[in-house]
């Protein structure tokens, strides 16, 4: 896939958002971990991929007009076999929608030591500003997040890293496995490079990326682009 192309595409039939299915696709291109993924429509279609990832399974509802999936029942977790996941397809398809539906077939992810969210909002008189901090359902709640404004340096990632008051987490908190710093670096280098050399991202939102002892995976994603001036 060619990332120009894509979002040029989105663009030209006005489309913003891009759905998290398409979002991780972009984020595997450079470089970042995503669970494994596969986009269906019919029954037999979900059945017959989460056989070929292999159970535990995530199904998700992907449609344009459902944006927090978690708040309107669109995610179904841990799904362990063919039966749960016929199931599955069918309590999603009966979530109201406006949009075309489909769903994505996931690996379950196995338990991360934290979650992180990584994201990028533009900044009218900064442009790009990456940010970082502990993710999942806490975000909000905790706001324990740091800002840096993109291009970033290697020095500046690891700064921004170590600046949450969250970090004892990464490092060993009570005699838990230290997370890859290493990995999260990189991470936080390849999104600035994306959203630099790519004017047309206005905001991304990596939440959660779970992290490991040896690296990390971006579990759910969302991308959304400027509007297109005509």
């Amino acid at each position: 896939m060619n990332i120009s192309e894509l979002l040029k595409k989105k663009l030209e039939v006005n489309q913003t958002v891009l759905t998290e299915f398409e979002s991780k696709e972009l984020l595997k291109e450079i470089g970042i971990s995503i669970p494994e993924q596969k986009l269906t429509s019919t029954k037999e279609e979900t059945v017959s991929a989460a056989k070929s990832i292999g159970f535990p399974i995530v199904l998700k509802l992907m449609a344009e007009d459902i944006i927090h999936k978690s708040d309107t029942g669109a995610v179904k977790l841990n799904i362990k076999n063919e039966e749960e996941t016929a199931n599955a397809f069918e309590e999603l398809m009966k979530i109201p929608s406006q949009a075309e539906k489909l769903i994505s077939v996931q690996k379950m992810a196995d338990e991360p030591i934290t979650e992180l969210i990584i994201g990028m909002t533009t900044d009218a008189q900064f442009g790009p500003a990456l940010m970082f901090g502990i993710g999942g359902i806490l975000v909000e709640l905790l706001e324990d997040v740091s800002f840096r404004i993109a291009p970033i340096t290697e020095y500046d990632a690891r700064e921004q890293i170590h600046e949450i008051k969250g970090f004892p987490i990464l490092d060993g908190y009570r005699g838990k496995p230290k997370a890859d710093i290493e990995a999260i670096v990189q991470t936080l280098l390849k999104v600035s490079d994306l959203v630099i050399k790519h004017e047309e991202i206005y905001e991304m939102d990596l939440n959660p990326v779970f992290i490991y002892n040896k690296g990390l995976i971006c579990v759910d994603a969302r991308i959304i682009l400027k509007k297109h001036e005509k």
